[in-house]
């Protein structure tokens, strides 16, 4: 265990977890997904697709069909954001104090966190992007706002979770 001098905080290893493979794949799976989608349809989509949508759903602005790669971009950049974080868990900010007790399991608790938000992301911007291309090409009419209702309780459970272990944890 070494020290690191700009806050004392020790960098540890902490090893991946079967669970953690499993998202890992699961995030690499989706942004795979919003790839794959967004090539099968490009050809088919109109010069103009949705890009912006009222709170019913609804599509309310339109640009250029180039914007169809913004969901993709935007996935695999969080992707290497998510990943190359995960590599520096003594540098998170801690709700709890980090202690000599409580080192590893706060900094696995923290990488769990991440894990599981980089697989719900990925997933929720291949929904997002596959929905986007459903109504450009006529086949729906406005998003799915249930499935946001659903992915706001899934993100606030999984955060939830967190905290709560983290503070038994301290």
């Amino acid at each position: 265990m070494t020290r690191n001098p700009s806050n004392q905080r020790p960098i540890l290893t902490i090893a991946r977890s079967p669970i953690s493979w499993v998202l890992e794949i699961a995030a690499v799976v989706g942004i795979f997904c919003i790839i794959v989608i967004t090539l099968q349809s490009w050809a088919n989509l109109p010069n103009s697709i949705p890009i912006h949508f009222e709170m019913g759903g609804k599509p309310d602005a339109t640009g250029s069909k180039k914007l169809i790669w913004l969901f993709p971009s935007l996935a695999i950049l969080l992707y290497v954001a998510f990943t190359v974080l995960r590599q520096f868990p003594h540098t998170f900010n801690y709700i709890w104090g980090i202690t000599e007790q409580n080192v590893a399991k706060q900094y696995q608790l923290a990488l769990n966190l991440l894990d599981w938000n980089k697989a719900e992301i990925m997933w929720v911007l291949a929904f997002i992007e596959w929905q986007i291309i459903q109504i450009s090409l006529g086949h729906s009419a406005e998003l799915i706002i249930d499935f946001f209702l659903v992915v706001m309780t899934l993100l606030l459970v999984t955060n939830g979770l967190y905290f709560w272990q983290a503070y038994q944890a301290r």
